[in-house]
């Protein structure tokens, strides 16, 4: 029998963690947890939203299911963009990926209310990445919140990273083999063309080449009585 939409959070958390432990490979390179600046932000910009809506576009890493869902108290829905890349790119079809990306997702405007993007941009040229962040744009609620990672550097080696949450600011980072690296190094002006509808706000450059970047949703303001 199918799950229901509405079943406990605790269900879901446990059984996205038996998923992630039990396919893919883990990743390798666990070196010391990273810094990140802009994490905690982006739990903030959710801390007094009740039972917030969250897309994480990475795969599925159980001890992140389980972290943000004791932050936040989250329905959270996975979709791993870096598996759907690959498999494109094994079957010399990458070039379809605009396309792919316009049927892939069937969320309903304004029903989300934070994207968790973490480097998948990077991986996509700018056509595809146009497409997806037009949707994200589309379903992130006003007030909403977008979390993405920029590498300023081209990188061309086949990884993908996994961004595993050790605490409120730091990351591990763990490689996995990809079917091609890097594809495109975003300037500033790229991501406003890329987010038009969303303001960034907060960035920052870290030493690692990676920007991290929170976007926001402006709310919307009743008007006057």
């Amino acid at each position: 029998m199918a799950d229901s939409p509405d079943r406990s959070l605790s269900s879901r958390l446990f059984g996205w963690a038996r998923r992630a432990e039990g396919t893919g490979e883990p990743g390798r390179d666990a070196g010391p947890p990273v810094s990140t600046k802009v994490l905690a932000k982006f739990l903030a910009a959710l801390a007094h939203r009740e039972a917030p809506v969250v897309l994480d576009l990475g795969p599925v890493v159980g001890s992140n299911v389980s972290f943000l869902g004791e932050q936040l108290g989250c329905r959270l829905r996975v979709e791993d963009l870096y598996a759907d890349i690959d498999r494109l790119t094994r079957e010399h079809r990458l070039d379809t990926m605009p396309e792919f990306l316009g049927q892939r997702f069937h969320y309903e405007p304004e029903s989300l209310d934070a994207v968790l993007c973490w480097d998948v941009l990077d991986y996509l040229d700018k056509p595809a990445a146009t497409v997806l962040t037009r949707q994200i744009v589309e379903w992130v609620k006003p007030g909403g919140v977008v979390l993405c990672f920029f590498s300023t550097v081209a990188t061309p080696a086949p990884v993908y990273t996994r961004y595993v949450i050790t605490d409120t600011d730091h990351l591990q980072y763990r490689t996995s083999p990809a079917a091609h690296g890097k594809r495109t190094v975003y300037q500033n002006r790229d991501m406003e063309r890329l987010f038009v509808g969303l303001g960034v706000s907060e960035s920052f450059l870290l030493l690692s080449k990676t920007r991290e970047v929170l976007l926001r949703k402006k709310a919307v303001v009743a008007p006057k009585a």
